[in-house]
C-alpha cells in the first residue's frame, strides 16, 4: 500500500518535475538510494574490452557510446568502445 507525501517545489524544480513521466517513481528510487539499509543499490559498472583493469561507474546507463581514452607507449588513444552492464553496489 502507498502513502502520500506532499513535496514543496520551486518553479524551477516543479517545471522539472512536470517534464517526468513518473516523477513520484523517481522520489521512490531516489529515497531508496540514499537509504543505507538498501543493500540493492545498482550502478552501470563499464570496461574496455582491451583493458578490462579500467573500470567506469555510473548511476545511469550513458546516452553516448564511451570510448576509452588509454594512451599507448606511443601517445595513441585506445579509442575502443566500452562495454557495460548493470551491477550490484
Amino acid at each position: 500500500m502507498k502513502r502520500h507525501k506532499m513535496v514543496n517545489l520551486c518553479p524551477t524544480t516543479f517545471e522539472i518535475a512536470s517534464k517526468m513521466p513518473n516523477f513520484s517513481k523517481w522520489v521512490r528510487q531516489a529515497l531508496l538510494e540514499t537509504d543505507e539499509r538498501n543493500t540493492f543499490r545498482m550502478r552501470y559498472q563499464m570496461w574496455c574490452p582491451e583493458h578490462p583493469e579500467l573500470l567506469m561507474f555510473r548511476s545511469t546507463v550513458p546516452r553516448w557510446d564511451p570510448y576509452c581514452e588509454i594512451e599507448d607507449e606511443k601517445g595513441r588513444c585506445c579509442n575502443t568502445e566500452l562495454v557495460g552492464k548493470w551491477v550490484q553496489k
